[in-house]
C-alpha cells in the first residue's frame, strides 16, 4: 500500500502546478480556443498600440520626432535569431536589413516610405529551425511638411531606368523666382516622385549641394550664408549627418557659396568668393585651411579684368585635378590639385580650346563633370542669351585644342533654366539632366528618350541631385 501512496504524492505537485497555470480549471482545448478569440490576438487598432504574434510579440511603431517619414518599429522577440521588418507600401513586402538579435526587446528603423502614406508592417524571425512571420500591422507616416513644394511625376518608363537609382537626393527652394531667397528643403524622393525624407535648412540659408559622403554612411550638405546674410560667406559651413538626424561633424567653409567636393581623408575643397574674386580652398581633417589657387592671380596672368565667381566644382580622382566652372566668364578651368597649375582653359577666355562644331559652344554652363570614358559633360544654355537648357558632351582633343561635341540632349524641347542645373552620366549609360531654376529633372537614354521626369511645376531652384540605391547605409 505504500508504493501507490508514494506515487500519488510524487505526481501531485506537477498536477497542482498545471491547475494553477490554467486558472479556472480550463483544459488544453479550452486554452487553444481562448488564444484564437481572446484579446491578445485580436486585430489591433491603427495606432501605436501593440500587436502580437507567436514569435514576435508586442509589435509597436512610432514616428521620428522631426522627420515624420522615418518609422521606428519595436517588438518583443521571444526567441533569439535573425530578424527583420518588412514594409508594404505598394503591394510588395520590402525588407529592412536583417540582424541577429537575442530574445527580448528589439527595434528596427524603416526608411523609404513616402510622407502621408498608410502602409503595412510585419516582423520576420528565423531561429535556425525555420522562419516565422508576424501578422500584418497597419501604420502611417506623417504629412509632408507644410511649405514643401510637392513634386509631380510626368514620365516613367521603368524598364529603361538606371538600375542603381532607387532614390534621388537633392534640394529645392520653396520660393518661386529662380535665384531668390527662401526656405531651402533637402529631400529624398522615390521613383514615383514621392518624397520619402525632407528637412528644411534653417535661417533662410542656402543648400545647393547635398551629396552622399565618400564613406557611404553619411550625407554632406551646405548651409551657405553668402546669399542669405550677404556676409561674403563668412558663416558658411558644411554638415556631415546621418538620415536619422545624428550629427557627425560641422565644417567651417568661409566664402562658400555654390559647390564643394570631398576628398579622401575627410578633406573638403570649395570655391571661396568675395565681392570681386575667388580662391579654391582646402580644409584638412585637422581643420587647417590652405589656398590651392587664386582666380584673380590667374586673370592677371592672362590679362583679363573680368570678375571671378564659380558655380560648379568636380574632382577628377584619377587625374587629381578639379574641373572648375565660372559663369562670370562662360569658362571651365582644369586646375591641378598638387600644384595649382591651370592644365586646360575651356570656354571663352583667351587661349581656350575651341568648339567643333562652333554652334556647340557652352554658355552660362553649370554642373560640369568628367564621365568614366573621359569626356566632358555639362548643362548649358542652348546659345548665348537663350535660356533653353541643353546637356552637351565633348571629347577633349588636346593635340588640336578642340572640344568636339559627341552627344547632346534637350535642344528644341523648350525646357528653360535661367540659372543652375547639371548633367550627370549614370552608371548604366543614361544621363540625369537637372534643370536648376527650371524646377525639372529628366533621365534620358543615350538615344535621347526621356524615361523619367519630375517637375516642381514652377521656376523653383534645384540644387545638386544624386541617385542612391539604398537608404539604410545612411542610418546608424
Amino acid at each position: 500500500m505504500r508504493r501507490p501512496l508514494l506515487l500519488l504524492l510524487l505526481l501531485w505537485p506537477a498536477a497542482a502546478c498545471h491547475r494553477e497555470r490554467d486558472t479556472g480549471g480550463e483544459t488544453a482545448a479550452d486554452t487553444d480556443t481562448d488564444a484564437d478569440t481572446g484579446d491578445t490576438d485580436a486585430a489591433p487598432p491603427d495606432t501605436g498600440t501593440p500587436a502580437t504574434d507567436a514569435r514576435a510579440l508586442q509589435i509597436r511603431w512610432r514616428l521620428h520626432e522631426e522627420i515624420a517619414s522615418i518609422v521606428y518599429v519595436t517588438w518583443d522577440q521571444v526567441v533569439p535569431g535573425t530578424s527583420h521588418v518588412e514594409v508594404d507600401v505598394d503591394g510588395t513586402w520590402v525588407p529592412t536589413p536583417s540582424a541577429v538579435r537575442a530574445a527580448g526587446p528589439a527595434e528596427q528603423i524603416a526608411m523609404g516610405i513616402p510622407f502621408g502614406t498608410s502602409f503595412g508592417l510585419r516582423v520576420m524571425v528565423d531561429d535556425g529551425s525555420g522562419a516565422w512571420t508576424s501578422s500584418r500591422r497597419e501604420a502611417a507616416t506623417g504629412a509632408l511638411p507644410s511649405g514643401f513644394p510637392r513634386p509631380r511625376l510626368v514620365a516613367a518608363e521603368p524598364s529603361a531606368w538606371e538600375p542603381s537609382g532607387r532614390f534621388l537626393v537633392g534640394s529645392v527652394n520653396a520660393s518661386e523666382g529662380g535665384w531668390v531667397a527662401g526656405v531651402f528643403w533637402k529631400w529624398i524622393m522615390d521613383r514615383q516622385g514621392r518624397v520619402v525624407w525632407a528637412l528644411a535648412t534653417p535661417d533662410h540659408r542656402w543648400t545647393l549641394w547635398m551629396t552622399p559622403a565618400r564613406n557611404g554612411a553619411d550625407l554632406l550638405w551646405d548651409e551657405f550664408t553668402y546669399w542669405s546674410d550677404w556676409d561674403s560667406g563668412l558663416g558658411s559651413r558644411v554638415h556631415r549627418r546621418r538620415l536619422d538626424g545624428t550629427e557627425v561633424a560641422i565644417y567651417a567653409t568661409p566664402g562658400g557659396h555654390h559647390a564643394f567636393v570631398e576628398l579622401p581623408g575627410d578633406v573638403l575643397v570649395w570655391g571661396a568668393a568675395d565681392p570681386v574674386s575667388e580662391t579654391l580652398q582646402e580644409r584638412a581633417s585637422d581643420g587647417t585651411e590652405r589656398t590651392l589657387w587664386s582666380c584673380s592671380d590667374f586673370h592677371g596672368e592672362i590679362g583679363v579684368a573680368e570678375r571671378c565667381q564659380s558655380n560648379a566644382l568636380f574632382w577628377d580622382e584619377a587625374a587629381d585635378t578639379f574641373l572648375y566652372s565660372f559663369y562670370t566668364t562662360d569658362s571651365v578651368l582644369e586646375v591641378a590639385h598638387a600644384t595649382g597649375e591651370v592644365v586646360r582653359v575651356l570656354g571663352h577666355l583667351p587661349g581656350a580650346y575651341t568648339f567643333d562644331p562652333e554652334a556647340s559652344a557652352f554658355w552660362w554652363q553649370h554642373g560640369v563633370t568628367r564621365t568614366p570614358s573621359g569626356t566632358l559633360l555639362l548643362s548649358t544654355h542652348a546659345s548665348e542669351g537663350d535660356d533653353e537648357a541643353v546637356a552637351r558632351e565633348y571629347a577633349v582633343d588636346d593635340e588640336a585644342r578642340v572640344l568636339r561635341q559627341v552627344w547632346s540632349f534637350g535642344e528644341g524641347l523648350g525646357t528653360q533654366a535661367r540659372t543652375n542645373g547639371e548633367a550627370l552620366r549614370l552608371p548604366g549609360g543614361n544621363t540625369l539632366h537637372n534643370y536648376g531654376s527650371g524646377g525639372v529633372l529628366k533621365e534620358v537614354t543615350p538615344e535621347g528618350r526621356v524615361v523619367w521626369q519630375v517637375t516642381f511645376d514652377s521656376n523653383r531652384l534645384l540644387g545638386h541631385t544624386t541617385w542612391l540605391g539604398d537608404l539604410y547605409a545612411l542610418v546608424p
